[in-house]
């Protein structure tokens, strides 16, 4: 056997048929559907290590993936299997900031450009409306921001946004969107958008940039790709057109980002764009117990936007999924918090469970819960992390010594640690650096020469010549930069005495911002201060997530994208919740949300706990709650419901047959007879006690209420999506009660109101 046979042997020895096809085939357009759990970052690694091996030089090749998490543990395995050294893997958006170095002034940037975060970029978009004369009261920073991101993604210049202008609104937005362009080449900074969308206009306007790109870009492999927008999928298409040689995995059920530009059409579609490519599926999932697996798969099933794909797996059965059903959220948080203490009691890490919910605000009680126990548990917020003043004030120092023009940077720190430079000063300084087209650097610098600013040079001098004295730290290394800005500029002194005098402990923060720059150092091919700072700039709350941390994690289900834990919560199963409000009124899309509870769903590997409850604090008063329709939907074989009471352990629960079977055998006369009156509606969820009828209703023959029993999903012009509670024949009249998220129970004749039956599929 030849050497390369050997290799290619060993390569592919442990892989199922339909990954060793994907990693085996050579040229051309390949669409790898790649279920949760199936192995799809193995294909992608693996791939490439095949690929090298027939003799495609590391360098030739591009990675791309989501998440810096995602992109260090491509780089794990590839270096595993011993072909990391000089490829190329990345974010998109850190490629596109790798890119934008190399193509400097052609995308509109020049060297040691600043990336503008979230907040940032609203502090540019609110100087731009001042100086384009436009009141907060006629138009909002979040609209002017939101506006000018979905321009962007869409690769609209502020030329072309004008030009489609439809209405007075959107002459404003085209206003504030020129002026904010201007601001942020004035300050050579980027935001977010403009990492793909400059990248995308330069590869579509120049062809020559993208047939050398093409050339470098021998094989484009692209994970999560259902998660692409407009931009990066003109960024794929372009660096493989010459080519063709573009593998891209992903899974249409795992599209959940559309509300930040994703479009699930890109891999719904991608046979249009490549009618030749070849299409493998990935259906074996490795991950998840035979239970879990298939309450997920009758969930997402009811999704008509997808390629069909019947998951399975040679995993056990495992504990079938539980439900949870409460009285109110305090219950659900004690209840989740004391099965947590004891699954741990048993032998389990805390960092084996984790806590999912749809919105933040869910947090709160389970956090009270688990320090009420002494459980530990951490929220994963990597955003947040960066997001505190004293980690934005070291940056900015940083940030300023990179790039000299960046406002944002120099205005943040020229006062701190304080300095006597007062707002004052601060406001001459930007007049006089607008009226004069210079950076405001520029006239801290020759302060002296402005009358106004006379009387500050004393205090500015200062912060020059601290500004030289650092500067040289650029080009030395970035855990030293951190550390000697720290020291030199005040800020650990300052933070050691706030820590002396018994308040905050920033200077522990800081200190964990100097670690981070050293395990930079470490793993980077080639690090720089300016790589850092993009990196930082592009943090995601995945990045925070340490799953050998010996905690238990809490967060949102968008954050556990590409995670998986042996015991899973996904707390908040109800109509407004999970699905959100928004996709109930057709603001959002429903679909989606069926999605995300999916991605929820199959995280987890051993246990999975979904949780609902009656009624819930809603900004200071107690709503009524309707069950998720997604519970409706996953009724059936795998599945155990318990209903839980204040007073009680759960009163009964609905097997994973069709049967209902006591929890206690002590159960009250009252509670049997309840039981056996649900024995006449299998797999219907349990609700209050009011929400069980006394006998099946008998309605008129005919009626198009027939099949409308309790539980059924009903939408009210006025009201929404509600759940029926009960129904009954009233003469020639139907009457039924009917439960709506955030109005309670309210009881209607069904003849005469604007309701009507939501179908399933």
């Amino acid at each position: 056997m030849s050497s390369n046979a050997c290799h290619y042997a060993a390569l592919v020895a442990e892989l199922n048929e339909p990954q060793r096809q994907a990693v085996l085939h050579e040229d051309g357009p390949l669409l790898v559907v790649a279920g949760p759990g199936s192995g799809k970052t193995r294909v992608i690694t693996h791939r490439a290590a095949c690929l090298v091996q027939r003799g495609i030089p590391p360098q030739n090749i591009l990675a791309i993936t989501f998440t810096n998490k995602a992109a260090d543990e491509m780089r794990r395995r590839l270096a595993i299997l011993g072909v990391a050294h000089g490829m190329w893997v990345y974010t998109f958006h850190a490629l596109g900031a790798r890119l934008l170095r190399e193509l400097g002034p052609l995308a509109g940037v020049h060297p040691g450009f600043t990336i503008y975060d979230d907040t940032d970029s609203a502090r540019v978009i609110r100087q731009a409306m001042e100086e384009s004369g436009i009141e907060q009261s006629r138009l909002s920073v979040e609209t002017a921001a939101a506006a000018i991101s979905g321009a962007k993604a869409r690769l609209l210049t502020p030329q072309h946004f004008l030009e489609r202008a439809a209405t007075a609104q959107d002459e404003l937005l085209a206003a504030v969107y020129a002026t904010y362009q201007r601001l942020l080449e004035q300050r050579n900074a980027v935001d977010f958008d403009d990492l793909l969308m400059r990248v995308a206009l330069v590869l579509e306007e120049h062809a020559d940039i993208r047939a050398r790109l093409n050339v470098r870009f021998r094989h484009v492999l692209i994970d999560e790709y259902q998660d692409t927008n407009h931009a990066q999928y003109l960024i794929a298409r372009d660096l493989s057109r010459d080519h063709r040689n573009i593998c891209v995995s992903g899974d249409p059920d795992q599209s959940i980002y559309a509300w930040r530009g994703a479009d699930i059409r890109n891999i719904l579609e991608f046979e249009r764009d490549f009618p030749d490519a070849r299409i493998i599926r990935l259906e074996q999932n490795y991950r998840s117990t035979g239970h879990i697996l298939a309450v997920a798969d009758r969930l997402i099933v009811h999704n008509r936007r997808r390629k069909h794909k019947k998951l399975w797996t040679t995993n056990p059965a495992g504990a079938p999924v539980l439900v949870w059903h409460f009285d109110d959220g305090i219950q659900e948080a004690e209840r989740v918090a004391t099965r947590i203490a004891e699954l741990h009691r048993r032998g389990r890490n805390w960092n084996e469970m984790a806590i999912f919910y749809r919105v933040n605000a869910l947090s709160r009680g389970f956090e009270e819960a688990l320090r009420a126990r002494g459980i530990p548990y951490r929220i994963a917020r990597g955003i947040e992390f960066y997001n505190r003043k004293e980690i934005r004030d070291v940056l900015a120092y940083l940030r300023l010594l990179v790039n000299p023009a960046d406002e944002v940077a120099l205005l943040r720190v020229i006062n701190t640690p304080a300095r006597g430079v007062g707002a004052t000063t601060v406001s001459r300084l930007r007049e006089l650096a607008r009226d004069s087209g210079r950076p405001v650097l520029e006239i801290v610098r020759q302060a002296e020469q402005f009358p106004q600013l006379r009387k500050a040079v004393p205090r500015l001098q200062p912060f020059v010549r601290l500004l030289d004295e650092l500067q040289p730290l650029v080009q030395r290394g970035v855990a030293r930069a951190v550390s000697e800005v720290l020291l030199r500029s005040g800020l650990e002194e300052l933070f050691r005495q706030e820590k002396e005098r018994g308040g905050e402990d920033r200077l522990a923060n800081v200190q964990e911002l100097v670690s981070a720059a050293r395990r930079y150092e470490q793993d980077a091919f080639e690090p720089t201060l300016a790589e850092f700072l993009s990196r930082v700039s592009l943090v995601s709350d995945q990045d925070a997530v340490d799953e050998q941390a010996g905690q238990v994690l809490l967060m949102t289900l968008h954050a556990a994208k590409g995670l998986e834990f042996p015991i899973v919560f996904i707390a908040g199963l109800e109509q407004g919740l999970l699905p959100h409000e928004r996709a109930l009124a057709g603001e959002g899309d429903l679909e989606e949300e069926r999605r995300l509870c999916f991605v929820g769903m199959t995280r987890a590997r051993e246990e999975l706990y979904l949780t609902t409850c009656r009624q819930r604090l809603v900004r200071g008063s107690k709503t009524p709650r309707s069950l998720s329709q997604f519970l409706l939907e996953i009724c059936g074989d795998s599945l155990e419901w318990q209903d839980w009471r204040a007073d009680r352990r759960p009163s009964v629960t609905f097997g994973p047959t069709e049967d209902i079977v006591p929890v206690a055998d002590d159960l009250p006369p009252e509670e049997g007879r309840r039981l056996r009156r649900n024995r006449a509606w299998p797999r219907q969820l349990p609700g209050p006690d009011d929400a069980v009828p006394s006998e099946p209703p008998h309605l008129p023959a005919g009626s198009p209420f027939a099949d409308w029993g309790p539980g059924t999903l009903v939408r009210h012009d006025r009201y929404g999506v509600g759940q029926v509670l009960w129904i009954q024949a009233s003469g020639q009249m139907t009457r039924a009660g009917l439960r709506f998220p955030g109005y309670g129970e309210k009881t209607f004749v069904l003849e005469q109101t604007p309701v009507r039956k939501l179908e399933r599929r």
